[in-house]
């Protein structure tokens, strides 16, 4: 299977998952979508996932680094900035949202080199 198709099945289920749970009002799953974007809009996140995405780009265990790159930029942006404790589903929103800005970034990239 190619680079592109794999991608296309990712973007695709996520898609689906995210439209079940909006169409079918499963509350936390929606909440956590809506939290999550409201993660991608920040600067910060989108500067720090821009700079690993392309920093890693040859690396062998690439989303291994990035999601290590993912979880350290979560809590600094956490206590550095934010300035307080919060809870861990918080880190995960902002983790995932980093691996999502990483992962179009990516899509984007071997769409347009195909």
């Amino acid at each position: 299977m190619s680079t592109m198709k794999s991608y296309l099945y990712v973007i695709a289920a996520a898609v689906i998952v995210i439209a079940a749970a909006f169409i079918v009002p499963i509350a936390p799953v929606k909440s956590f979508c809506l939290t999550c974007f409201g993660f991608m809009q920040q600067n910060v996140l989108i500067g720090a996932a821009a700079i690993c995405a392309f920093i890693f780009l040859g690396n062998n265990h690439y989303w291994f680094i990035i999601a290590g790159c993912a979880i350290i930029t979560a809590l600094i942006i956490q206590f550095a900035i934010v300035g307080h404790n919060a809870a861990i589903i918080t880190w995960v929103a902002r983790v995932t949202a980093f691996m999502t800005i990483v992962f179009l970034m990516n899509f984007v990239r071997v769409f347009v080199n195909r």
